[in-house]
């Protein structure tokens, strides 16, 4: 079974009204591109990690990759193995003195604690050749924080209230239900409050 390896780009809004943002990621051998559909929660943390920008505490995945430490588990990598209809499948592989085994989880989940731990990002190539594009035209990014400058969380949210901004009202409220049910209500609040503004 042949994988490529892949090198995470940037995320950026998606074309399509229907979803919310794209995670762009590249074959490291290669200029070829392919996109993974994400929700604003997945993106703002990729934003982060992408630009390795520190928060004031430790999210989910920063928990997750400080138990695996503790625990003296290592990962290996992570293998995007299987896409059906839209969504793609991941696993990450890990490994102590004793035991390899693979975890499942949220490609989305997958890649950002590869980012953390450092570890190669992997996909079937029969999937990537299945969707990958030739390489875009040189163009402004959605996201230029520079990795080296230490992003204020007043700058963060402002960016988060930007691209709310930017979002059809049927998306806004489809976001709005996603964060309800995923108890992340303070992004809830502030979707609810775009929502208000554009009504009024």
């Amino acid at each position: 079974m042949e994988y490529i390896e892949l090198e995470v780009i940037d995320v950026e809004s998606s074309p399509t009204p229907s979803e919310a943002f794209a995670l762009i990621v590249r074959e490291k051998e290669g200029e070829k591109e392919m996109t993974i559909v994400i929700g604003l929660q997945e993106a703002r943390t990729l934003v982060l990690l992408i630009n390795k920008i520190q928060t004031r505490r430790p999210g989910t995945h920063e928990l997750f990759k400080n138990f695996m430490e503790l625990s003296e588990y290592k990962l290996n990598k992570v293998s995007i193995y299987h896409y059906d209809e839209g969504v793609f499948y991941a696993h990450l592989s890990l490994h102590n003195d004793e035991i390899d085994f693979d975890l499942d989880a949220r490609t989305s989940d997958a890649i950002a604690i590869a980012l953390l731990m450092n570890a190669p990002v992997l996909i079937k190539k029969d999937i990537f050749e299945k969707l990958s594009l030739a390489p875009r035209k040189e163009e402004t990014s959605i996201e230029d924080f520079n990795p080296d400058i230490e992003l204020q969380p007043e700058e963060l949210e402002l960016y988060i209230e930007n691209k709310l901004q930017e979002m059809p009202l049927e998306e806004l409220q489809r976001l709005l239900q996603g964060a309800i049910d995923s108890e992340d209500f303070e992004l809830a609040s502030k979707i609810h409050d775009e929502i208000n503004i554009r009504k009024s």
